[in-house]
């Protein structure tokens, strides 16, 4: 049996038993048919989600015991992770369910991205966006916008730093209380 080392009742499930070696995994492609890529959109819980093929069409997908449990550690699934879902053959009706058949991380996500292959452009979502944005901008402004009066601080002391001071009203600079000060004065 596993030595308990690090404490509590959880720890032994980490055991060297439990683990499986680190194999050099290659991308997994969908080449049959069947097989369809999508962008996770929705958790629903009780091991299912839905998830928005490349075609834009919603689909109903049921995890399997492999991606549960012990097993969610190399494959967590949460909104805007790439998958690979397999449509089932035996139902026929109009919402049909799908099951998980591979999840990517986002290494693989950006080796699939730089294969030059078109259907992975098509995998867009909502929480890609949402992410794009935030990092452009995020909409905080920090007091006041007077971008205009430092261009003119910042050019007015690089005027006297270099010695080429011209008197301007450009380089005067107009304080709180309304009087107006020209930097080469001081």
């Amino acid at each position: 049996m596993v030595k308990n080392l690090k404490g509590g009742n959880k720890s032994k499930q980490m055991g060297r038993k439990f683990v499986t070696a680190p194999v050099d995994r290659r991308v997994r492609l969908a080449v049959e048919d069947g097989e369809i890529y999508a962008v996770v959109t929705k958790m629903l819980g009780n091991g299912m989600f839905m998830a928005n093929d490349t075609e834009g069409k919603e689909r109903m997908v049921v995890m399997g015991g492999k991606f549960r449990g012990k097993g969610k550690r190399d494959n967590t699934v949460s909104c805007g992770a790439w998958v690979i879902i397999g449509e089932r053959e035996y139902e026929s009706s109009a919402k049909s369910k799908c099951d998980l058949l591979e999840v990517y991380t986002d290494i693989e996500k950006q080796k699939l991205k730089r294969s030059g292959n078109p259907i992975f452009s098509l995998l867009k979502s909502e929480h890609d966006n949402n992410m794009n944005e935030s990092i452009i901008d995020d909409g905080i402004v920090f007091g006041n916008d007077d971008t205009e009066k430092y261009k003119e601080l910042i050019e007015a002391v690089s005027d006297v730093t270099t010695g080429t001071h011209t008197p301007s009203i450009n380089n005067l600079v107009i304080m709180e209380d309304g009087n107006a000060i020209d930097p080469a004065d001081i």
